[in-house]
Order: structure tokens, then sequence, then C-alpha cells
């Protein structure tokens, strides 16, 4: 493998820079970001191509290349991370070039630092991390394809795998002396942060499905809807328990496995006759058998949970993991900052030649 870095290690080394590198901050139970384009400078004159641009050649940092190919690589990586809408997903080769080459740098950047650290990759963990991958393909000669597809053999996917540690290594030296959140954070982030921990009005539900196929006639309907009947009346007089007779007769197969069991879901989850039948019972009844487009369903109300505010006792570990990670991803940005005002990054390719190029059609 030469000096350039393989976007191979790109793809792999996607899960990395997941946090701190890709995204803004977000909140507890936000939605996504949606990604916007990056802000454009006054409009000038479209500089010429050079020869390093023709051959797909995007930045230089520190005279080491990134081609166009290992941008496209990380910018596909960031759509299949995001939620983005058919619009955003046709502009995507644009629309998140800016985020993309910086990932792509800061690995480079990364990279660059753990070897000059003289950081080394233990040979068992790079063997473990190259057996993870391997087991991943049903045969040889699929992996070896799927190797041959990037341009690399076994030997340079080891190589770039190692090199994927490495960064890795780099970035946990940079976050190592991060303070924990103390309960003092976490309090004040739950009293300032009321709307993040509202929860609407949720129940929990297990039901039994006695699906009707398509072409049925009133009198097949009827039958199928009587059975469902006869199972409510074996589980009123206790004949059977409601997980049992689920289990035994539900054609939901994804739940019938787990006794009908759904979980706790909030309105607008559910099928409208299905939510309305389960928020107008009470816990512990059955509903009467309703029929949705899936077919019969006898459903039991097992637990009411009324709309409220998650106590802080709930949210706890969920406030420390985000505040833990924010300030994990502060430092990050910060040290990839700093490391990037120590290298020589040249632009070869500016956004506007390469939105020239990408530019949905």
């Amino acid at each position: 493998m030469s000096k350039r870095f393989s976007h191979l290690t790109i793809i792999v080394l996607a899960f990395i820079l997941a946090v701190g590198l890709a995204g803004g901050n977000q909140q507890p139970a936000q939605p996504p970001a949606t990604p916007q384009p990056a802000a454009q400078q006054p409009a000038a004159a479209q500089p010429a191509a050079s020869p390093e641009q023709d051959t797909g050649v995007v930045v230089r940092v520190s005279g080491e290349v990134i081609t166009e190919k290992e941008v496209m690589d990380a910018i596909n990586q960031l759509a299949g991370r995001q939620q983005l809408d058919a619009q955003q997903m046709k502009q995507k080769d644009t629309l998140l070039f800016n985020q993309a080459l910086d990932n792509v740098i800061a690995t480079v950047l990364l990279r660059n630092e753990a070897r000059d650290k003289k950081l080394t990759v233990e040979p068992s963990k790079a063997n473990e991390a190259y057996e993870t991958i391997h087991k991943r393909f049903k045969s040889e000669d699929e992996f070896k394809k799927a190797l041959a597809t990037q341009g690399l053999d076994e030997a340079g996917l080891r190589k770039a795998l190692e090199e994927n540690m490495l960064v890795s290594m780099a970035i946990e030296a940079a976050v190592q002396n991060i303070p924990a959140a103390t309960d003092a954070d976490i309090r004040k982030f739950y009293d300032e942060n009321p709307k993040f921990f509202e929860q609407p009005e949720q129940v929990h539900a297990a039901h039994i499905l006695l699906r009707v196929p398509p072409n049925s006639t009133p009198e097949q309907k009827a039958e199928i809807q009587k059975r469902l009947e006869g199972i409510r009346a074996d589980i009123e007089s206790k004949k059977i328990a409601f997980a049992e007779a689920a289990t035994g007769n539900s054609e939901d197969k994804g739940s019938a496995q787990k006794g009908g069991d759904l979980g706790f879901f909030p309105r607008g989850r559910m099928v409208k006759p299905f939510e309305d039948a389960v928020f107008s019972s009470p816990a512990g009844t059955l509903t009467p058998v309703i029929e949705t487009q899936f077919g019969y369903h006898l459903i039991e109300v097992i637990e009411v949970k009324p709309a409220g505010k998650m106590s802080l006792a709930e949210a706890s570990d969920r406030i420390k993991s985000f505040l833990e990670g924010k300030s994990r991803q502060e430092v990050i940005e910060k040290h990839v900052a700093d490391l990037r005002t120590k290298a020589t990054v040249e632009t070869v390719m500016t956004q506007e030649q390469w939105n020239t190029r990408h530019a949905a059609k």
C-alpha cells in the first residue's frame, strides 16, 4: 500500500469519527440534526482546473494527497448515518462535501500524530479486528471479491485496520483526561432542560393477530373473527393465559415469540383502530376483537403510563452519557483544530469546482 491514505481506511474509520467530527451538538430526545449546505462565499471567478485536480486530487495535507474517491467514500458514510430525505440524498455529494472533507483531513492528521508519537498497535488486536471483518463473509471467495472492489488484498486490509486503530489510539490519548460528569452537572442539565424529559402517555400492550387472507369472503372473515372471540373467552375464563394463547395462535410472529408483548408505545405509533382500542381501555383488561388492515386483533392492556416528566433517576444515565459525549466531542474538535493549524493543508479542488463536478443531475 502506498503512503497515501487508503480510501478503505476512511470507510473503516467512520465509526471512530462519528462522535465529535461528523455532527453538531445534539440534545437528548431531539431528532438528528438535518444537514445544511455549508455557507457559500461571495461569488468569485471560477479558477481553471489544475493538472492535479484533473486527476481527482482534492486537498494535500502536509504533502499527502486526498483524492476525490476518498471524499466520496466519506460522503457515502455520512449519508448512511444521517436521516436524509429524498431531495437531500439527491444532493448529498455537494451537501455533505465540507463535512466529509473535514473528516478525511482529521483522519490523516490523527493518524500522522499517532505515528509521530510512535504509537503502535498490538499484533493480536490488529489480527482480532481483521478476523472480525473476515468472519462476516460467507466464503473466502466472497471476502476476496469484496477486497478487490476496494483495490485491496488481505495485506492491504490489515494495513488499513492498523491505521484505523492508530487513529483510535490518538483520539483516546486526546480525551483521556476528560472528567466524568458529576451529580451536580447532571442535576443542572435536568433542571435547565425540562422539555427533553417530557413523556407522552404510553401504553404497554400485547396482542394476538389472526390475519385475513386477501380476497376472503365475508363468511371466511366472520369465521376468523369467531375463532379469535373464542380465544378471548378462554382467556377471560382463565382456561389459558394471554401470553400462552399469543404464542400458540398469533400470526404476528415477531411478537408471538414474546407472548404477544409489544412493549410501551405512545399515540401515533400504531394504526388508528388499534390505537383507539388500546388508549380507551384501562390497564388489566382485554379490548374487544378489532379489525385493522392486518387482520383481527385481541389486545391485552398491561399498563398505562400517564403523560409526565421523566424522573431525574430515570434520566440520569442518559444525561451522564450525553454530557460526557459532548465533552469528548468538544475536546476532539479542538484537538483536531490544533493539529490542523500546525499542518499544511493545501486546497487543490475548491468547493465550487467540486460542486460543478458533482452537482445533482
